[in-house]
């Protein structure tokens, strides 16, 4: 029964390491979507405004209101947007130099980001490299990009502030995005700010809890890991099988089995907890996974399914 047991453990570590090759696969695809989207989450919000308020009153009244932990891109075009943003946003891979630090945005002298693919444009004098725009020579401070194409490669960012908008211009002549982390709450301040209420969304949504964009691209993703939970609980029911096996083996009668029982669960759930942890800490080195602390808390959860299914299984084994 040892071999046996041996053998059901790597087979539960395997199973950790396949469910997070699914998560892994998926995250880097998520990553490369919101690198095609200048390094929006799917979350962002898109504003279309008429109003003539120029870019540089707008920032002006977001800082009245006292917003944090958000991103707002003013996209000229395909390849150029003003970027202001306060507290913590999403990260830029970046290539040389630094992204925007919040003394940029409070700055009255802008700075720039390119895309590594517009760098050769630049005109670099010295160890400075510069971008020209409308007759001025604005310091590029970094230079962001990937090892794969995206539409991130070809972008310039131009840092906006309350204090200075180089080549303001008004609302009706761009389109406004934002990320913010808690845009449900804070919607209807934006809404006021831009004068708009018309939104749509990065990512349409069509349910009121999901997207149907979101259901589509993460159902293989839903699928192969409820087939993976699924195989949990088959070796789950084999495990069971094993140690119920051997009971009767010995013969036990109810009030002793009750005892071996809840031996048994606590063994199983021994196996099953370090088996997770092995292949977690297997998986986080090797895959490349986000929200690592949500991940584990999953499979903590699933665990204690297993664990339930397993005692439960226990006692059906015994009526047969």
């Amino acid at each position: 029964m040892r071999y046996k047991k041996i053998a059901l453990d790597i087979l539960l570590v395997v199973v950790t390491l396949l469910g997070l090759l699914v998560i892994s696969q998926r995250a880097k695809a998520n990553y490369s979507q919101r690198l095609n989207h200048n390094s929006l989450s799917q979350k962002a919000v898109i504003f279309k405004p008429k109003t003539n308020q120029t870019i540089q009153t707008t920032l002006q009244a977001i800082e009245k209101a006292k917003l944090t932990n958000f991103q707002i891109q003013f996209n000229v075009n395909q390849r150029f947007s003003y970027i202001y943003a306060q507290g913590k946003v999403s990260s830029v891979p970046i290539k040389d130099g630094r992204f925007f630090s919040s003394y940029d945005f409070k700055s009255s002298v802008p700075v720039v980001v390119v895309g590594q693919s517009r760098a050769a444009d630049l005109y670099q004098p010295t160890s400075q490299a510069y971008y020209q725009y409308h007759k001025q020579y604005l310091s590029v401070i970094g230079v962001v990009g990937t090892n794969q194409a995206t539409s991130l490669d070809q972008h310039v960012f131009v840092s906006a502030s309350p204090k200075y908008v180089i080549n303001d211009r008004p609302l009706s002549a761009v389109t406004v995005l934002v990320d913010d982390q808690e845009i449900g709450t804070h919607l209807k301040t934006y809404q006021k700010i831009f004068k708009t209420t018309k939104i749509s969304y990065l990512t349409p949504k069509s349910t009121p809890l999901l997207g149907l964009n979101w259901l589509k691209s993460n159902s293989p993703v839903i699928l192969g890991l409820l087939g993976l939970v699924l195989v949990l609980l088959i070796i789950t029911h084999l495990f069971a099988k094993i140690v119920n096996g051997y009971q009767t083996q010995k013969g036990l009668d109810q009030a002793l089995y009750r005892r071996y029982r809840s031996g048994q669960t606590q063994l199983f759930a021994a196996h099953l907890l370090v088996s997770t942890l092995v292949g977690f800490s297997i998986g986080a080195w090797f895959f490349y996974l986000t929200q690592q602390t949500v991940i584990f808390g999953g499979l903590m959860v699933i665990d204690l399914i297993a664990i339930g299914y397993f005692y439960s299984r226990m006692r059906r084994l015994t009526s047969q």
